[in-house]
């Protein structure tokens, strides 16, 4: 893209220079900003699932428009409370608080609303630009530079109305900025539907992964193998050769751990020994925990034991259920963890790779509400595919390569996802501030 033919300086450090027939302005002089504030003291208890008027949090943002479906509502006479933050087609939010500057455009309203907290409705004065070319100017590095400039030093985040009243923006005529909206509209367009195809890439190969470690560790490397029914709903068939062993039978250790008591500080003071925790579990290999306990510890908690390293580490509750570790250290565990370790009928990392590919039906096994929980009696009555030895190392090889040949494709559209991204944030902020001249775009094009 080509450059304007005359700059000057905008003197404003967030922007630098600007085309020569561009000016520059305050928010405060070119727009209508306003927020709830106190609002009688509005409550939670007052929000309506359906009622007079939407109430807009940031959390109904979308996409950069308000999605109606998710608002909570109040009525009419909560609504008349403050006619200043009351709706209109066009609007453009603004997040104050939490997430700050995350913006929606108000379109296809088709009933009052009004805001909640943490949130200003803006609209432009006086004919200075459209709320389109506002939106690319909100959602652009100029005004990241501006919050971060004017936020140094400050421990809480927060958007200040006389803060961003002070906010400094350049813009050309309206025709330019109609064109530089719709530039903008269309261009990040493509490049969100470039990074969409990506991720969809990534799902797929993932998809593909998952499937090529089930089929390895219930079916084997040789597809003309003749097959029997495992007579396990969720394992189906595999080679005639291989048996079923249960975990209980097939590892010397199985254990748990426990939490030294926390407000004894010499269970934790100077420890030397690894204490895992389920968020250390990583479904690879465990090269370091966050946390780690004293001999006192384990001198004093006789559920508090030691396992060896190349033990596989299992999360039974809450949000990590079915999350896996191999440990390269000998190492404590918690409660919430299942360690198997020293088996005479399963290499580590074929066991590993069974887990992996299991974990939607071991988690089906669990019980409780919202998060289920698995117990060591649920992991040790398991019965595993059991090859030979021999052929286990072949399927962990075998593995092993394919794995890491997918998780380098995945890495390499990962970093091309984050060249886009890079690429639309630069692309947003030079057209914004008038270092790139999109004056001879063509739409159709």
């Amino acid at each position: 893209m080509k450059r304007y033919e005359r700059y000057k300086s905008s003197n404003v450090e967030w922007i630098g220079e600007i085309p020569e027939h561009w000016q520059t302005i305050k928010i405060k002089y070119s727009t209508y900003v306003k927020g709830r504030v106190g609002w009688n003291g509005l409550t939670s208890s007052e929000f309506l699932i359906d009622g007079y008027s939407y109430l807009v949090t940031g959390t109904d943002f979308k996409d950069g428009f308000v999605d109606w479906e998710k608002c909570y509502y109040i009525d009419q006479e909560r609504y008349e409370v403050d006619p200043f933050i009351q709706l209109k087609e066009n609007d453009l939010l603004i997040t104050k608080d939490g997430t700050i500057g995350k913006t929606a455009l108000v379109k296809n309203l088709d009933k009052p609303a009004c805001l909640n907290s943490g949130i200003f409705v803006t609209r432009p004065l006086n004919g200075v630009y459209i709320t389109p070319f506002m939106y690319w100017i909100l959602n652009s590095f100029e005004f990241k530079k501006f919050f971060d400039f004017t936020s140094r030093g400050s421990t809480i985040l927060h958007l200040y109305q006389n803060v961003f009243e002070d906010f400094i923006f350049a813009y050309p005529d309206i025709d330019e900025q109609k064109l530089i909206a719709n530039y903008l509209d269309k261009k990040t367009t493509e490049i969100e539907e470039l990074i969409a195809d990506k991720v969809n890439l990534i799902s797929l190969l993932e998809q593909e992964k998952e499937l090529t470690i089930s089929n390895a560790v219930t079916k084997g490397l040789n597809p003309n193998v003749s097959i029997k029914d495992s007579k396990v709903k969720w394992i189906g068939e595999i080679p005639e050769q291989w048996s079923l062993r249960k975990i209980s039978h097939s590892f010397n250790t199985i254990g748990s751990g426990t939490t030294p008591l926390t407000s004894n500080s010499a269970y934790y003071t100077n420890g030397t020994i690894p204490w895992i925790n389920t968020g250390d579990l990583n479904n690879d290999y465990l090269l370091d925990v966050n946390k780690t306990v004293s001999t006192f510890a384990v001198e004093d908690n006789s559920a508090l034991k030691i396992y060896p390293k190349y033990s596989l580490v299992i999360a039974m509750y809450g949000a990590t259920i079915g999350k896996i570790g191999i440990t390269t250290f000998d190492a404590c565990v918690n409660q919430a963890c299942c360690v198997l370790a020293e088996s005479d009928y399963f290499t580590l990392r074929y066991i590993y790779y069974w887990f992996i590919a299991n974990k939607k039906y071991i988690i089906d096994l669990g019980y409780g509400g919202g998060q289920p929980n698995i117990s060591q009696e649920i992991i040790k009555s398991l019965r595993i595919p059991c090859p030979l030895i021999e052929e286990q190392e072949q399927i962990v090889e075998y593995l092993d390569k394919k794995i890491a040949e997918t998780n380098e494709t995945v890495q390499i559209i990962k970093d091309e996802i984050e060249l886009l991204k890079e690429y639309k944030e630069t692309l947003i902020y030079e057209v914004i501030t008038g270092k790139i001249d999109v004056r001879g775009w063509n739409e159709t094009h």
